[in-house]
């Protein structure tokens, strides 16, 4: 009797130390499975983050191509044509003389010519964007739509601060970037932007009241799409600089957010 009443005890204190050991192994268990969860979450955020960055690459590669492109074929169709006549003319000049019609019309071709690579270059590089700054070329670009009568863009903020040249064109292609996005999707008929300092970053504010835009959640939707080219570019003029883009929407207005680093 005395040896059940010792056993006893013994068994509870076994059965105690069986069930310490079985919720210890339960826990490591739980903690192995759940590192090995967290570090396939991180694989996959990894995996979605090198595809991401692999898209907006080939999407920079591709917006420059194209640029070349359209330059290349501006060059080619129009300039060189033009020039092309010019070597036309001049040669019937050599027989008819410099007075001759000839040489008058090859004159009237040079000037054409070099009007049409001021143009191009003006493009590239906006004339009034190094001259009179961001502020004067955005309200520029905002004037020629505003009397087409196609949409009414208002431009509103204090003077805006002096950025180095890569950055205003950055925000200035941007700018561009997302009205003609606005007029080819969003179906909007005013749009408004507000450029303001916040802390150390430029700040301009997008916003228009078309059908549909972009929020926040579409963003990382159509991030991944292959024809966001417009969207890629933004976001790789931003990167460039460090900056952020995002969206919100408010009642029937859609709005862009974009900080810069200054």
């Amino acid at each position: 009797m005395q040896l059940l009443q010792v056993g006893g005890p013994y068994k509870i204190m076994l059965l105690g130390i069986a069930g310490m050991l079985s919720l210890a192994i339960a826990i490591v268990l739980f903690v192995v499975f759940y590192q090995r969860k967290v570090i396939a979450h991180q694989e996959q955020l990894n995996k979605l983050n090198r595809q991401k960055e692999k898209e907006l690459t080939e999407a920079a590669i591709r917006a420059e191509e194209d640029e070349r492109m359209r330059i290349a074929a501006e060059l080619h169709d129009d300039v060189g044509a033009t020039l092309a006549s010019v070597r036309l003319y001049l040669r019937m000049a050599d027989k008819e003389g410099a007075r001759s019609e000839a040489f008058t019309q090859s004159q009237q071709l040079i000037d054409e010519s070099i009007n049409k690579v001021r143009s191009l270059s003006h493009r590239l590089q906006p004339a009034m964007l190094q001259k009179l700054g961001l502020q004067m070329a955005l309200q520029s670009f905002f004037d020629v739509f505003n009397k087409s009568g196609v949409i009414q863009i208002d431009f509103s903020g204090a003077e805006l601060p002096m950025l180095d040249e890569n950055k205003s064109l950055a925000l200035y292609r941007i700018m561009q970037e997302l009205v003609n996005n606005t007029l080819k999707h969003a179906g909007a008929d005013r749009a408004e932007v507000h450029a303001e300092r916040v802390g150390n970053d430029m700040q301009l504010r997008f916003s228009h009241n078309g059908k549909q835009g972009i929020t926040q959640e579409r963003f990382q939707e159509y991030i991944y799409k292959k024809d966001a080219t417009g969207l890629k570019n933004i976001m790789n003029r931003l990167k460039v600089f460090n900056g952020s883009l995002s969206f919100d929407k408010e009642e029937n207005w859609y709005h862009t957010i974009i900080h810069i680093p200054m």
